[in-house]
């Protein structure tokens, strides 16, 4: 029994410096230390070792067993949860994307469904549950190609898309939520409607005021260098200047009222074409001076 209360409270780290010795003199301590190291490899979450123990010993004491769990049989216990929990923590199947500022990325899905992520955002799924559900949690912009299958669903913080195969673009950034819909049919849910988008159509909602209107392009214009707005806070636009030229713009004495918005286009090659292109429609003027950006108003 001494025994046993020594291992618990090594395993605890709750000796003294004299039980310490005393518990290194144990003919098994050195078997009893390969086995507790051994158990280091496994970078799994952690989890209450006592109250592991002492579940085992409630489940051993109903079944009128007299000895409590033997020490090394305490440690294989706590082997196999952290055996386990590396198991679950390192086949997560979680697949991940991140595109930086100023750059895009080309993914492919395990249905071979195509998706374009835009400039500073970020999307993931599960990988090994992808054939039952096929999901995508989505922050930022991406266009995709959907192969046909089971419904196909991209969640983002202001809302859903589903579809079965079809081509579309979602983009939500901050208050800004648009869904185009470039192919088929797809289904746009938010908290305050669900709305079904034909082929030509683009649903936008900006601070929750939404409308649906007609489109005539056939891909979205920022996956051929160019961002497009329709009726977007001027400070939106301003953010997606940001992350598609890499630059930090000091908006000096701007008003960014609900009335001020951009109905337009600017290139990705050229930032002070772009800037025209802003600045000009609000009477604005800018200078740019390396990564950093003035834009005020025009006296």
């Amino acid at each position: 029994m001494k025994e046993e209360k020594l291992i618990q409270k090594w395993l605890d780290s709750e000796l003294s410096a004299e039980e310490q010795r005393e518990l290194e003199q144990l003919d098994a301590f050195k078997d009893y230390q390969k086995i507790a190291e051994a158990s280091t490899y496994f970078k799994a979450p952690t989890f209450d070792a006592n109250a592991t123990y002492e579940k085992i010993k409630e489940a051993q004491q109903k079944h009128q067993v007299t000895n409590w769990l033997s020490v090394v049989g305490k440690i294989a216990a706590i082997l196999v949860m952290a055996f386990l929990s590396y198991t679950m923590f390192f086949t997560n199947s979680t697949q991940e994307f991140t595109t930086e500022i100023a750059s895009t990325e080309n993914i492919t899905l395990p249905d071979n469904s195509l998706i374009n992520l835009n400039a500073g955002s970020h999307l993931s799924f599960n990988e090994d549950a992808w054939e039952d559900n096929r999901f995508i949690d989505l922050n930022g912009e991406a266009f995709f190609k959907v192969a046909k299958g089971e419904k196909f669903t991209v969640e983002t913080a202001l809302g859903s898309v589903s579809v079965k195969g079809t081509q579309f673009n979602v983009k939500q950034r901050n208050n800004l939520f648009v869904v185009t819909c470039y192919e088929g049919l797809v289904e746009v849910k938010t908290e305050k409607e669900t709305v079904l988008l034909p082929a030509g159509k683009e649903f936008r909602q900006i601070n929750n005021q939404s409308l649906v209107d007609n489109i005539s392009t056939t891909s979205p214009s920022w996956t051929q260098g160019k961002s497009s707005f329709t009726s977007t806070p001027l400070k939106e636009v301003l953010n997606e200047l940001e992350r598609q030229y890499d630059i930090q713009i000091q908006a000096k004495n701007l008003t960014f009222d609900a009335h001020r918005t951009f109905t337009g286009s600017f290139v990705h090659h050229n930032l002070d074409q772009a800037l025209k292109a802003i600045t000009i429609p609000f009477h604005l003027t800018y200078k740019i001076e390396g990564s950093s950006v003035s834009i005020v108003e025009r006296e």
